[in-house]
């Protein structure tokens, strides 16, 4: 009999992977609609379970060749089975990178350094035919996304006026798409790498293509309020690092502050989204750190000067929870309607 909360085709896998006398804990989900559980077997010992519902059942596919992709240069969970529904996962635990950097800031730092080295060892691989390299048109797509939920619907600037954004925000992606090119992780933070026995683990990699080389270094030091942490000095000394191991050039910094430019007005969009379309409210949260990441690029880059005096930075937590309950409590009188 499957366990409670466990999909009858996962309960089936496991039973013919692992035998009988196993357990099931479910886990928190992230943003998407997979499902994780904890899988503990009669020895004590646990994988780490993922669960593809049907309309994501090709990202697993997606997965698979990532992990083909990156498992010969990254330090990744290893993958032990896997059917056309399910991957199943040596369990690197739940203590996380930003987890620990919250609980103590000087271990914190000296594994953020560490991250910072794998990440370098992770960006030798490719993405080979796993993804298409970023583009200027992905860029400008993924802060159009932004516009509509962050600039109008979340802050309610009228079309009109969010609509002078455009020109600025396809300049910006053109900048940073003639950035150097290495492998992305994508989602490289704090929360998707975990801590085993002093080693990091890289998780949730599977949207991984080639990229701006400071893509993924302003993720890591700047997503979900990590800046707030580190200090813009020690912020500025881990770029400095990276820079030493990549030998880059002299225009790294510009380019760290063009992507996260770029990527934090993009995930202004994300954290917009989710609670109007989801009503996972707790993504508001994140906006306030995000948007002092903006600030802080608009103070870098003055040739964005115009983008700063247009888009809204004025933020208050209490008016968004307030129009999103209003977005929701519409839907759900628009659902009522048409049923």
């Amino acid at each position: 009999m499957a366990e409670p909360g466990l999909p009858d085709e996962a309960a089936r896998f496991l039973r013919e992977w692992l035998g009988e006398g196993w357990s099931v804990e479910a886990l928190p989900g992230d943003a998407s609609v997979r499902r994780y559980f904890r899988i503990r077997l009669p020895d004590g010992s646990t994988h780490m379970l993922a669960y593809y519902p049907n309309e994501v059942r090709a990202q697993l596919r997606q997965f698979l060749d990532a992990y083909g992709a990156v498992v010969s240069h990254g330090q990744v969970p290893e993958v032990l089975q896997h059917s056309d529904a399910v991957v199943l996962q040596r369990d690197v635990g739940g203590r996380t990178l930003f987890d620990l950097l919250h609980e103590d800031r000087q271990e914190g730092i000296r594994l953020y350094r560490k991250a910072i080295e794998t990440l370098v060892a992770f960006q030798r691989a490719t993405a080979g035919s796993v993804n298409p390299p970023f583009s200027a048109d992905f860029f400008t797509a993924e802060l159009e996304m932004t516009r509509e939920f962050y600039v109008e619907k979340l802050m309610g600037v009228r079309p009109e006026t969010s609509r002078r954004l455009e020109p600025l925000f396809r300049r910006l992606a053109e900048n940073i798409s003639r950035h150097p090119y290495v492998l992305c992780h994508r989602d490289y933070h704090g929360q998707n790498i975990h801590i085993l026995r002093g080693t990091l683990y890289i998780i949730d990699y599977q949207d991984l293509r080639m990229g701006p080389d400071t893509y993924d270094l302003a993720s890591l030091l700047r997503d979900r309020g990590v800046a707030r942490i580190l200090g813009e000095t020690l912020e500025l000394e881990l770029v400095s690092y990276y820079a030493v191991l990549r030998a880059a050039d002299d225009g790294l910094r510009s380019r760290y502050f063009g992507t996260l430019l770029q990527r934090s007005m993009k995930i202004l969009g994300t954290f917009s989204r989710q609670p109007i379309e989801r009503g996972r409210l707790h993504y508001l949260e994140f906006i306030p750190a995000t948007l002092e990441s903006v600030q802080q690029c608009l103070r870098e880059l003055p040739e964005f000067v115009e983008l700063g005096m247009l888009f809204p930075l004025d933020f208050s937590l209490d008016d968004a929870q307030r129009r999103v309950k209003r977005w929701l409590d519409g839907s759900a009188q628009d659902h009522a309607s048409a049923g």
